[in-house]
């Protein structure tokens, strides 16, 4: 049973939480910790001794993990329904499946149903927060608004951008587009935790005239981020290219219109050059690793060192549904193999970093989300480690918490979910139907 009541609490277990700084030591861990709850969604106290004060809260004993919810910096509400489909390269695959399948979106009713879908699934898996597409059509993202008032996540999200390399029905003109984002814009405004992405799809989706519009809108409004792709596979980069003759790299293109700063959200940044690493790097801009993705589509693989050694933020994306899953415990081993396959070894604690307080900086939101701090919103999911008798015997036989934490990696699978319960700002929004109810 979901509960819709915001009053104090106490939840004692296991507890994890990163900490800001991202270093292999920057952690809490508790074998039995408390996190203490307010009643106005944000949290009081964490610690492995409930202070007097907080004494008298109602106190839930429980034998699941406490972890901090998980931020999906990169994901596409419109292409669950395309997720896993037979795939060639990234842009056929867009043609033959996802702009079929979007055109839909401008049918409230089915936008309404998919976007509740959409939210409900990243809650049972333990995800609170999420940078999300969603299409070119008003109605599609007047859906996941309507959703999520009801579902209650920490989203970011806007109206897609996008007058050609598309079939007509996504090709949006300029000036209907421009009515269509400042509603949405304003609309955004007047809703509790729902933040507002300018969202050019990407580069040969769009022209001069739209990256231009976006690149000024986004000067002008220091409230608003910008989310979208680069550099994901060698013929993107080539077609953008084409379209661009006058761009040294694909990285200048946006810069040239305004579209590179601190509140720039770039997914993918498979294949830069060192030139686009070093202005990158000086911009302040975030990547979004999506690692099932570019495996799924064969785009190549994510150099983790290039972007941490020059100190550029970094979350991780599902990218649903280029990506085959939504848990982020798949993302998160994915990432780890792709970097060995760069010959490169990710800290699973920068894994978790990256899929938590990566993702909040990267949404300009690491002050109220991405880990479990007093101040914080009381955004953290329960995960199951018991009733796995091989995954609980890794558990507790590992020496170390990045330890604890890698063999989470490998044995949460989206065909044995065990995220059993997921809150936002202290309230009971997902829970496994086989739980006890909280």
């Amino acid at each position: 049973m979901v509960s819709d009541k915001k009053e104090p609490f106490v939840i004692r277990s296991r507890l994890f939480t990163p900490l800001d700084g991202g270093g292999s030591d920057e952690y809490l861990y508790y074998d039995d910790g408390f996190l203490v709850v307010g009643d106005g969604g944000r949290i009081l106290f964490v610690g492995s001794e409930l202070p007097e004060e907080y004494a008298h809260y109602r106190v839930h004993r429980t034998q699941h993990l406490i972890f901090p919810g998980f931020v999906d910096a990169h994901v596409h509400y419109p292409q669950v329904p395309v997720v896993a489909s037979y795939g060639t390269s990234l842009l056929e695959w867009l043609d033959k499946y996802t702009f079929p399948e979007e055109i839909k979106y401008g049918d409230s009713s089915y936008a309404g149903r998919r976007a509740a879908q959409f939210l409900t699934l990243i809650l049972a898996r333990g995800v609170t927060s999420a940078a999300v597409f969603s299409t070119i059509h008003q109605v599609a993202f007047e859906a996941l608004q309507a959703s999520n008032r009801d579902l209650g996540l920490n989203l970011v999200s806007g109206v897609t951008g996008m007058d050609r390399g598309a079939p007509d029905a996504l090709s949006v003109d300029i000036d209907v587009f421009k009515d269509i984002n400042e509603k949405a814009i304003e609309t955004s405004r007047g809703l509790e935790r729902f933040g507002y992405a300018i969202t050019p799809r990407f580069a040969i989706s769009c022209s001069d005239q739209m990256l231009d519009y976006c690149g000024q809108l986004l000067e002008s409004d220091q409230s608003l981020l910008m989310q979208t792709h680069i550099n994901e596979t060698e013929d993107e980069i080539l077609a953008t290219s084409e379209l661009f003759p006058n761009a040294a790299d694909y990285l200048e293109v946006y810069d040239s219109f305004g579209l590179l700063g601190d509140r720039s959200l770039f997914a993918h940044g498979i294949h830069n050059t060192a030139t686009e690493y070093e202005r990158w790097a000086l911009s302040g801009a975030s990547v979004v690793h999506c690692p099932t993705s570019n495996t799924f589509l064969g785009s190549g693989l994510f150099d983790a060192d290039g972007y941490v050694s020059r100190g550029i933020n970094v979350g991780l994306g599902s990218d649903v549904g280029g990506g085959f899953s939504l848990n982020p415990f798949v993302t998160m081993a994915e990432a780890y193999k792709v970097a060995k396959l760069r010959g490169q070894v990710l800290d699973p604690l920068l894994l978790v970093y990256w899929h938590t307080l990566g993702g909040a900086k990267a949404i300009h939101q690491d002050d109220s989300i991405g880990s479990l701090e007093s101040g914080k919103y009381a955004d953290f999911c329960l995960i199951d480690i018991t009733s796995d008798e091989v995954g609980f015997e890794m558990w507790e036989r590992a020496g170390t918490v990045h330890e604890k934490l890698f063999s989470l990696m490998f044995l949460m699978p989206d065909s044995k979910n065990r995220v059993v319960a997921t809150f936002t700002a202290g309230v009971l929004r997902w829970q496994d139907e086989t739980e006890p109810g909280f």
